[in-house]
């Protein structure tokens, strides 16, 4: 696939800045490690096509596309310029971990979001902050950046129940693959084994593995492990209890093992990133350089 060189993350980094994507018409939008991606129309005018459905984005319009979203630029105005924030696995992940079930099924149906025009000035603001953050904050910008996306995300959670009136309906493959993730956030704690979650849809593992790489793009052991790791993570930047006390809360056999588990899946060990988050604030984003009401277009 033919990349976009201004909206293209070639390594695991949080990135953000304005294009034009000047170069992206016609061509399928592509970017690299990002797993889910922010663009916010700032001016002008284009056309997209996300999993081939047509969008007239407009000033202060915002799209959000995971992964899987099929995304092309098929027209764009001479003005045209967006704010793109391309967010890693890691990073997304941390940024989701404690956003509400609902919304990720309300931005899976509805990518492309529409502020009232009486809180743009509260994007504005938000965009403000979001590049003053990155410029300007080197110590605690990753900190900050996570909280200032989750307020973000949070917000449109606050307008679901006006926003989901006359939502489809789903199917059954759907309803499994969101309870699945439901479950996840519910038991993880406690459960760690993909049976437990088959059985408690009454279906087998491997058609919940079927269900999740065709939902999700991940296996059903990738998820449940990710949302483990960041309840480690939590537990590390926001608490004191020590690594055996979080083993055991965590349902670990013991703390070596809860070591090991924590290593095999970040790189890094325990007290390393509990050093990390709690005396330097984290690190990784670099930049290329409000809060709105949304309503589903």
């Amino acid at each position: 696939m033919q990349h976009i060189p201004k909206l293209y993350a070639a390594d695991d980094l949080l990135r953000l800045g304005d294009t034009t994507l000047a170069e992206g018409v016609g061509v399928p939008l592509a970017f690299g490690h990002a797993y889910m991606v922010l663009l916010v129309c700032l001016s002008g005018r284009a056309c997209f096509t996300l999993n081939f459905k047509e969008h007239a984005v407009r000033r202060g319009d915002v799209l959000v596309l995971a992964e899987d979203t099929i995304a092309l630029l098929t027209r764009r105005s001479r003005g045209f310029k967006v704010f793109y924030c391309l967010m890693p696995k890691a990073f997304a992940s941390e940024v989701a971990y404690p956003l509400p079930n609902p919304l990720f099924v309300f931005l899976h149906d509805h990518p492309h979001c529409i502020p009232a025009r009486a809180e743009r000035p509260l994007l504005d603001g938000w965009l403000m902050h979001m590049r003053d953050i990155a410029r300007s904050c080197p110590g605690y910008r990753h900190i900050m950046l996570r909280n200032q996306l989750q307020t973000f995300f949070l917000k449109i959670a606050e307008q679901l129940p006006s926003l989901e009136k006359g939502r489809r309906e789903f199917s059954r493959k759907e309803m499994l693959s969101w309870r699945f993730w439901e479950l996840i956030g519910k038991n993880c704690l406690r459960h760690r084994d993909v049976k437990f979650y088959a059985d408690a849809l009454s279906i087998t593992p491997f058609y919940l593995s079927q269900l999740t790489r065709a939902f999700f793009n991940d296996s059903p052991k990738g998820l449940i492990d990710r949302q483990v790791t960041l309840e480690i993570k939590a537990l590390l930047s926001y608490s004191d209890l020590a690594i055996g006390q979080i083993a055991d809360k965590l349902n670990f056999a013991d703390a070596s093992y809860l070591c090991r588990y924590f290593k095999r899946q970040t790189g890094v060990s325990l007290t390393g990133y509990r050093r990390h988050e709690q005396q330097e604030g984290g690190e990784g984003c670099v930049s290329d350089g409000a809060t709105p009401r949304l309503d589903p277009r």
